[in-house]
């Protein structure tokens, strides 16, 4: 069974890459659509028999950090879906700070709690992003952009953009202020993480003129 993980797993990524060699994505052929594609998965469904969930997976150690799931107010569906990279704390996606930080933000630009759903992509705290610990939980990510049925998505954070749009640009390049994306049909923009700004409050301009561009978009 492992030797057919592997291969399935290889051929979901060559098929990506040849994907990127012909999507021109950051090229001059208009927004970048990207579908947010499943890999080899073998989670245990939850106690009822349905579908895995992030509070009984076990496909990476990172489990070991959680204790309980994590908590934020989210309406049912949302305009706006926003996206960190991981849970700061068990049972929270942000540490106080940066959530005081994310509700100012949201505030900055008119979007209520009502209207907003925050989620991470790794629901198990962690202080690095892993590309490999990342491909157990996009499953999770993806039910949660069908689940909210966003307009528009935002992407906190560098290394959580990367690994969505399957790119390796710099923020100059991929922020809101210069270029939007098309991830699953969802208006996608990219910005600064509430913790890069909290770690380098010279970021803090730079979002905000990314934050007006998707005011706009949600206008």
């Amino acid at each position: 069974m492992s030797g057919l993980k592997e291969s399935i797993e290889s051929i979901l990524e060559l098929r990506d890459e040849i994907e990127r060699a012909y999507s021109d994505p950051l090229g001059e052929r208009g927004i970048y659509c990207y579908d947010l594609k499943d890999v080899a998965e073998t989670s245990v469904p939850d106690e009822k028999g349905g579908k895995p969930s992030p509070s009984n997976c076990h496909e990476c150690p990172l489990w070991e950090n959680r204790i309980v799931s994590l908590f934020y107010f989210n309406p049912k569906k949302a305009r706006l879906l926003s996206v960190v990279p991981a849970a700061e704390k068990s049972g929270a996606i942000l540490l106080p700070d940066a959530e005081q930080m994310y509700e100012n933000q949201m505030n900055a630009i008119n979007v209520p709690r009502s209207s907003r759903a925050l989620v991470s992509l790794l629901k198990c705290p962690s202080n690095v992003f892993s590309k490999e610990y990342a491909d157990k939980c996009r499953s999770f990510l993806k039910q949660d952009m069908l689940s909210f049925s966003p307009e528009v998505m935002i992407l906190f954070g560098l290394d959580l953009a990367h690994y969505i749009l399957n790119n390796n640009k710099s923020y100059e390049e991929i922020r809101a202020r210069n270029k939007s994306f098309k991830v699953n049909g969802i208006r996608t923009f990219v910005t600064y993480s509430q913790r890069e700004c909290i770690d380098d409050p010279s970021c803090k301009r730079d979002v905000w003129e990314d934050l007006k561009v998707i005011g706009k978009a949600l206008s």
